[in-house]
Formats: structure tokens, sequence, C-alpha cells
């Protein structure tokens, strides 16, 4: 494994920027067309990440947003059709964004993530109220969305032969990226006392 960072600043925007590059050699990958149910293959990985605290007089006069994105690209160098997520290539994305109100005894948040490849992604808002030093209630809500992709049969599954019939009856479905938890939508309350 092989990684690169960096940290700087850019004056012309306000903007803090990160950039973060890992090369993993040999990767095992599980591979549907392969007798033996799997292959290897390079991953190259890049992160860049930009934030920007900023004013915005008319929603919040006394405390900036701190805004926040996360870019996070990756390839697979060796990558076949047999594979079972999808590729060569995935760009998930997130965003966030909160303030603070009333000396940040107030603290809404927003935070969205999206899975290029899959079309998935999910919504996660949230809102702090600190009562005191040692005392806070977090109410918030995480919502995730996608699909099920049909991909090839492998040659040698482990599973069990069954009879199959129909349009797609040598395909099996599949969760990629945030659909896997597409059912776990939940809403919660978090009651916080530190001592």
């Amino acid at each position: 494994m092989l990684g690169l960072s960096s940290d700087f600043s850019e004056d012309h925007t306000k903007t803090n920027w990160g950039v973060e590059f890992t090369w993993i050699e040999d990767v095992p990958q599980i591979n549907n067309d392969s007798l033996v149910g799997l292959s290897h293959t390079d991953a190259l990985n890049l992160t860049v990440s930009v934030d920007r605290p900023t004013f915005i007089n008319f929603l919040n006069p006394n405390r900036t947003f701190f805004f926040n994105s996360q870019w996070f690209f990756s390839y697979l160098t060796d990558y076949e059709d047999g594979f079972v997520g999808k590729g060569p290539w995935n760009v998930l994305f997130t965003f966030a964004m909160f303030t603070g109100y009333f000396q940040d005894r107030v603290q809404p948040q927003f935070v969205t993530i999206y899975d290029f490849r899959s079309q998935s992604g999910g919504l996660l808002p949230s809102f702090q109220y600190r009562f005191t030093e040692s005392f806070s209630v977090t109410i918030g809500m995480l919502y995730f969305f996608g699909h099920t992709d049909l991909t090839d049969m492998g040659v040698r599954e482990y599973a069990p032969a069954a009879n199959r019939s129909g349009h797609d009856a040598y395909e099996n479905g599949q969760d990629n990226g945030l659909a896997l938890i597409r059912q776990r939508d939940e809403v919660f309350m978090r009651l916080r006392w530190t001592f």
C-alpha cells in the first residue's frame, strides 16, 4: 500500500482543502466468471475534501455556517465484468452543513451522502439542544435510498442449485453501495449526560 496526503488553505475562496491518494495492490474481489470465484486487482483511491465557514446573515447573524464536502474516487485497474461490485470506477459524495444558535445551545445539522455508480444515498438531518454543559438531547432521522441491481449468476455458486425460469433466470439480485441499508431508515432521540 502506498499513500500520499496534503492539506492546504486557499485564500481567494477562503476554503480549506485536503487531498489523499492511496494505491492498494492485489485487492481480492468476488468474480462470478472465475472458476475459483475470486480475482485480484489493484485499487486506486483519491479523496478530496473542502470546507468553508460562511456567514449567512439572514439565517444566523451571530455564527457561521460550516460547509464540508468530500469526494471519494475509486478505480479498479483490472476490473472484470464478473466482479460482484459495479466498476471499474466509482464516486461517493458527502455534503454536510451545521451552525449554532444561542451560544451553540441549539445546533441543527444536515448531512447527505450519494454513491454515483449504484445511484444510492442517504439524508441525515439532526437537531441538538444543550440544556446544560453536561446534558443534551439530539433528535434526528436517517433516510437511505437505492435499488437492487441484477448481476450474472456465478459459474460456481456456493448456494444449492435452484429451479430458475423467466426473463432474468440466470441473474441474481444485488444491493450495491448504500442500497444495502436502504431498509434501515430510522428516527432517533439521543440523551447525553457527561460527568
